[in-house]
């Protein structure tokens, strides 16, 4: 009976990776075993453009969205939150900024998602602007490298301007709504630095990015080769998540699961006001 010395190999399964690439587009990638480790290989890259979809049509799932939004808890809470906490002398703000929003033309799973939130970001707006403390319009942006041309006219005819990067990240100040619904913590670093003075910011959780920022940097303090840029954006990050919370309300959203399968749970924070601790 033949027999060899050799260990059997254990059997190999490839795993997807998404990652950025330079321009901000996501590829999904699989790894392949190598002699050093496994080897990601490029599989796919965005999925296409739905060429079903028309800017009218795009504006009738907003309508659709919309109507259903303005029916949920959520909404109803989310007005009495911003009406109860505004600021003795109304809200400092001149522009509203969305980052991250993702494509509403891409023909993905998640594509409505992104519809949600857009209803969602310009309704907080409406909130917001009867109790300005000033008679200037206020302003809206979106941001998202994924936007497609429909997704540009589809925004403009919402009167929404779309930015290019890093456009929005040189644009906040504390006069600025923040809304950034889903983002890797390295890139809500720069809003989340401007966040701990802007009267609303809207994002995940700063204890979720905290936690991340920690994870991230026990990791690269175990090799004495890790990059002292990544681990000075971590301390930033934990030092900023930190100084949010502190400076402001923390509001859990509460979840709100919708008719198409998306759900919306985000946490608003509002500043305190000066008088409170």
């Amino acid at each position: 009976m033949p027999h060899s010395s050799r260990r059997a190999r254990k059997p190999y399964h490839p795993k997807r990776i998404i990652s950025e690439s330079e321009d901000g587009w996501s590829r999904v990638e699989r790894t392949t075993p190598s002699r050093y480790g496994s080897t990601p290989l490029v599989d796919s890259s965005l999925p296409p453009v739905d060429r079903s979809l028309t800017v009218q049509k795009l504006l009738d799932e907003h309508t659709r969205c919309k109507q259903q939004w303005a029916n949920s808890e959520a909404r109803q809470w989310l007005q009495q939150l911003l009406a109860r906490q505004v600021a003795e002398g109304g809200w400092s703000l001149d522009k509203a900024v969305c980052v991250a929003l993702g494509s509403p033309s891409l023909s993905w799973a998640n594509r409505l998602r992104s519809v949600w939130q857009l209803v969602m970001f310009m309704d907080m707006v409406e909130m917001v602007r009867p109790k300005l403390n000033h008679a200037n319009e206020l302003k809206l942006y979106a941001q998202e490298p994924r936007f497609t041309s429909l997704d540009r006219e589809f925004l403009q005819s919402l009167a929404v301007t779309v930015l290019d990067p890093p456009q929005a990240e040189e644009l906040v100040d504390e006069s600025t709504f923040i809304f950034i619904p889903c983002i890797e913590w390295m890139l809500e670093l720069p809003f989340m630095l401007v966040a701990v003075k802007s009267p609303l910011y809207v994002s995940s959780s700063m204890h979720w990015i905290a936690d991340e920022a920690e994870r991230s940097r026990t990791r690269l303090t175990i090799d004495f080769n890790s990059n002292k840029l990544v681990l000075k954006q971590c301390d930033d990050a934990i030092a900023a998540a930190k100084a949010v919370v502190n400076t402001h309300h923390e509001n859990n959203m509460p979840e709100t699961d919708f008719a198409d399968g998306h759900s919306l749970s985000l946490t608003i924070y509002t500043l305190k006001h000066q008088d409170e601790d």
